[in-house]
């Protein structure tokens, strides 16, 4: 398989587009499940943080449309060809990036205080989160509707877990232990049935692509596959030690256990960056054998 700079460049431009919108749409999320425990100043900072997180995400989904104008022609002169770029608005990308766009602007409504305006921005996070699910392999499927809905549910779950981990890193570095272990406990006993939904979301759709399983497992989109597989399962025992270890402690007020809860915060979002690097890498360069 051979993979180009224009390849890369878009792999890239998706997985930002991934973390971005992951990022913005959990960041509604757990304003809502957890604003009772916030600080002003904490909200203040989860407004900002999804500000720049709409941004980034707009940015990228614009990118990488040029991106993949680019690379149908070939040349740096291709990005800015209307007529390639009609070509892919027209299609699923560009229908996915229209949605995304459109969800992204309502998820704006959170920067606002008035409790209003938060069902328009939980509206967008759903549409923005679940964007992606308007294009991709599963639209290649005889029979989509199925595989589309695990897809969006799979998306869902994905956001709310994820995009999760950076306001409870802003909760976990600035607050009190009472605070940061109601939090804690808080996002542990709604993350539990989450990500019981996201797995079995996860491994309805992988059953639903295997043709072979010789054939797919011996695949560069089988191999990448597997990559995000290990990733997820070292993400799982990141989670499963927060909630059964480190959360009880906090629960306890243990101090010691605020720096690991920290450190655990920060490497489950490293895994999670290279879960969403590898989506981006098998959804863009390979499909299904």
């Amino acid at each position: 398989m051979e993979i180009s700079g224009w390849d890369v460049a878009a792999v890239l431009a998706k997985a930002v587009t991934y973390a971005a919108t992951f990022g913005a749409a959990g960041a509604v999320f757990f304003a809502l499940y957890c604003g009772t425990l916030l600080r002003d100043q904490q909200r203040g900072l989860i407004r900002r943080l999804i500000a720049v997180q709409v941004g980034v995400a707009a940015a990228a989904s614009v990118l990488r449309i040029l991106l993949l104008a680019g690379s149908m022609s070939g040349e740096m002169a291709g990005m800015f060809d209307s007529s390639f770029a009609s070509m892919i608005l027209g299609a699923g990308e560009g229908r996915a990036s229209g949605v995304r766009l459109a969800g992204l602007a309502l998820i704006l409504f959170a920067l606002s205080k008035k409790p209003v305006f938060r069902g328009p921005a939980m509206a967008g996070a759903i549409v923005a989160s679940t964007s992606f699910a308007w294009v991709g392999h599963v639209h290649g499927m005889a029979s989509n509707a199925a595989p589309s809905l695990l897809l969006c549910l799979h998306l869902l779950c994905g956001a709310f877990w994820l995009g999760a981990l950076a306001p409870l890193l802003i909760i976990a570095t600035g607050a009190n232990e009472p605070q940061i272990a109601a939090a804690a406990a808080r996002f542990g006993k709604l993350a539990m049935r989450v990500v019981a939904l996201l797995v079995a979301a996860g491994a309805s759709l992988l059953l639903m692509l295997i043709g072979s399983a010789a054939q797919f497992w011996s695949s560069a989109y089988g191999r990448m596959m597997a990559i995000k597989l290990l990733a997820v399962a070292a993400l799982l025992g990141l989670a499963a030690w927060n909630k059964l270890a480190l959360t009880p402690r906090l629960l306890q007020g243990d101090a010691r256990a605020m720096l690991k809860f920290r450190r655990s915060l920060q490497a489950e979002m490293s895994v999670g960056a290279l879960i969403l690097l590898t989506t981006a890498a098998f959804t863009t360069v390979t499909g299904p054998p």
